[in-house]
């Protein structure tokens, strides 16, 4: 039992609180935060911008209007179902044809009946600058431009075109490739037409398009003492691409 009269050793204690015992740090009274009163004006986010808004709802518009626009036509298209006519060559004759092997030369008239056919039910055609042309293999030959026409729904037209060359110059091998399939006693020429077509149903306008027919290996019949011949074997179908 410690002695009351004995005297205390040691320093007292601070602010009357007891000492820290030994062997451990001395506690410092941590500071207060201090006031910052400004801090919630500078962590706030910026008002958001009116233009920037405004752009944004104008992007939806656009963009919903656009979807609509395209779903309407698309709905169009189904209920229409537009499709692409249908061409065949139904006559083919040459007469005059002759080729000049020391000028490389040929001469000739082309007839061309093709039959045009429009498979719509909904829709009527109408062609604007129709060119037909023909060619041997890939050598151009001839080409010529017939007036426009229309179609009505489910129409058969026939359409008459006249070529005509005079000495017009072509390659050696066109000239040797004709010479053998007169020896044969056919020549077979290729059909060409591009023409600008529009699709119509009642108020209702598709934009003009491109028509490009291809009507290959038409074969005509022309030996080599002869300088006229006409088709043979038939009518020939032609692919169409829109």
């Amino acid at each position: 039992m410690a002695d009351p009269s004995r005297p205390v050793t040691g320093y007292p204690s601070a602010n009357g609180y007891p000492a820290p015992p030994l062997g451990s740090a001395y506690p410092y009274q941590a500071q207060p935060p201090q006031n910052q009163p400004h801090a919630y004006y500078y962590n706030a986010p910026p008002p958001p911008d009116p233009r920037l808004a405004f752009y944004r709802r104008f992007c939806v518009i656009i963009i919903g209007l656009t979807v609509i626009f395209a779903t309407v036509l698309f709905i169009c298209w189904l209920v229409i179902r537009p499709r692409v006519p249908e061409f065949r060559v139904d006559s083919l004759s040459v007469s005059n044809f002759n080729v000049t092997s020391s000028s490389q030369t040929l001469t000739g008239s082309w007839n061309l009946r093709l039959q045009v056919y429009n498979p719509n039910s909904r829709m009527t055609l109408s062609y604007d600058d129709v060119r037909p042309s023909v060619f041997y293999k890939t050598e151009f030959l001839v080409e010529t431009r017939i007036p426009p026409f229309q179609q009505g729904k489910k129409n058969q037209t026939f359409v008459d075109a006249s070529f005509s060359a005079s000495n017009s110059y072509v390659d050696r091998r066109v000239l040797d490739g004709i010479s053998a399939d007169r020896a044969r006693g056919t020549v077979s020429f290729n059909v060409k037409v591009v023409a600008v077509v529009k699709f119509r149903t009642g108020a209702w306008r598709a934009r003009a398009r491109v028509l490009r027919v291809y009507c290959t290996d038409v074969p005509v019949g022309i030996t080599a003492s002869s300088t006229s011949g006409k088709l043979v074997g038939g009518a020939r179908e032609c692919s169409v691409r829109v």
